[in-house]
């Protein structure tokens, strides 16, 4: 199994029991939707992407190991994608996905 693969279930695993998150193969895997809206996605680069919104984004890649996805060369306002090092507990990757989930949450609403 690879990282991917790995990520994948692990982000599976933390949102089975929510009936809003759905799965579509996007970005080379599996990408995991919250009511139709990305939420997360376990990249093939080895990293765990997902959307914050710009706000949360800006101050999310002062950390090490976070970094805006790039799509076509250039950074995307609303996404980062954040190393394997930082989701080694199913509590750091729970804390990662709450952040996208209320981003995703309040962006559904408008």
């Amino acid at each position: 199994m690879t990282p991917n693969d790995e990520l994948t279930e692990r982000i599976r695993r933390l949102t089975a029991f929510d009936p809003r998150i759905s799965e579509k193969r996007m970005f080379g895997g599996i990408c995991f939707l919250l009511d139709g809206k990305i939420l997360a996605a376990a990249r093939r680069t080895g990293t765990l992407m997902l959307q914050v919104g710009a706000e949360a984004a800006q101050k999310s890649v002062g950390e090490e190991g976070v970094a805006y996805m790039m799509m076509k060369g250039k950074p995307t306002a609303n996404f980062i994608e954040v190393e394997l090092g930082l989701v080694e507990t199913d509590a750091e990757l729970g804390t990662w996905l709450q952040l996208a989930e209320r981003y995703v949450s309040v962006k559904e609403k408008s």
